[in-house]
Formats: structure tokens, C-alpha cells, sequence
């Protein structure tokens, strides 16, 4: 195997990185090398969860679940200079948010249910913290005006994943504790 074909590279060893946003080697902890990690984790757990949709028949969740992927990874290439997202994602998003939310009766649940919807739920939780990442990194000037799109789409896409895991309950006939919401006391 040659130097050139290894994974490695050994000049993450000294607990810096390329940053693809500002173009520079940077501590790992930086907020945009922070950012990326977290939009790579959201993705992967996209993936996960649509996995365990493999023989429900909610085929239609998961190829929801692949764009939702595939859109956050586009986020990602897009830190490259060339942006692939746009006000069409978020009214794609929208609209799958709309084809779910039928199911929001009662809208709060507990997290959990069928393995497919309880990891639909961790993947919703961790767009939510890549949305306050990226909120950071543009409030800081670290990302400009032009990402603000990115807040929209994971603003929308938190809110796809919601509807969904509890749509993918009811549709697989899994039964999850409601919770009333709490009432202010006089």
C-alpha cells in the first residue's frame, strides 16, 4: 500500500485539522470543525434510522430519510465553495412535514417506540444541535449570510424527523406514552 493510498495521514496527531470553511488548519475543537462533526453524526443517524426501516413497508419514510441524508450532505460539499441547497429543499422539506403531521394526535409523546422511530427521534435531537452550531458559526462570522438557507433546511428537517417518528409508530402500530403538557399554576 502506498503513502498516498493510506486513510491516514498522522497531521490530525498534533489535535489540528483542515477546515474546509476557513481554508486553514485549526484546533479540532473549533466551532466549524464542531459544526461538520455534527452535521456528519446527524447524517449517519439518518442512515441508521432508515435501516431499521428495511421490510416495514413505510418505504416512503425511508426514501424521505435518504433525501434528508443526502440533503445534509450536501450541506457538507456545499462548505467547499460550491452551495447545492436552496429555498427548494426547504419547501421540499415542508411539504414532507406536512405528509406527517397528520399523525401529531396527541402532539407530545415520549421518545422511543419501534427502534425505527426511537432513532428517527436521536437523529432529530442531533439536527436540533447541529442547528444551534450553525446558528453559532454564522452569529460569530464564521460562516456568512449566504448559510443562513442551512438554518432554514435544519430548522424544517427537525421538524420532518418529529412528525415522522411519530407517524412511523402509528403506521407500525407501536404504542407510546403521551405526556400532557404541564399547565402554569395560578
Amino acid at each position: 500500500m502506498t503513502q498516498s493510498s493510506r486513510l491516514y495521514t498522522r497531521l490530525g496527531d498534533d489535535g489540528k485539522t483542515y477546515c474546509l470553511i476557513s481554508g486553514t488548519r485549526v484546533e479540532k475543537h473549533h466551532p466549524c470543525i464542531e459544526f461538520m462533526g455534527v452535521l456528519d453524526e446527524a447524517e449517519s443517524w439518518l442512515g441508521f434510522a432508515s435501516s431499521l426501516l428495511t421490510n416495514t413497508g413505510l418505504e416512503e419514510a425511508r426514501r424521505d430519510l435518504d433525501w434528508m441524508q443526502q440533503l445534509l450532505f450536501r450541506i457538507g460539499f456545499s462548505m467547499s465553495g460550491t452551495s447545492c441547497v436552496d429555498n427548494g429543499d426547504v419547501d421540499r422539506l415542508e411539504k414532507i412535514v406536512d405528509r406527517y403531521s397528520s399523525a401529531l394526535r396527541p402532539l407530545f409523546t415520549l421518545n422511543g417506540g419501534h427502534p425505527a422511530a426511537a432513532a428517527i427521534s436521536v437523529a432529530r435531537t442531533v439536527v436540533r444541535r447541529l442547528e444551534r452550531r450553525l446558528s453559532y458559526c454564522i452569529a460569530n462570522g464564521l460562516l456568512g449570510e449566504e448559510h443562513r438557507v442551512f438554518l432554514a433546511v435544519v430548522n424544517r428537517m427537525s421538524d420532518a424527523l418529529y412528525a415522522m417518528s411519530i407517524w412511523v409508530n402509528r403506521e407500525l402500530g407501536v404504542e407510546v406514552e403521551h405526556v400532557e403538557a404541564c399547565r402554569k399554576k395560578d
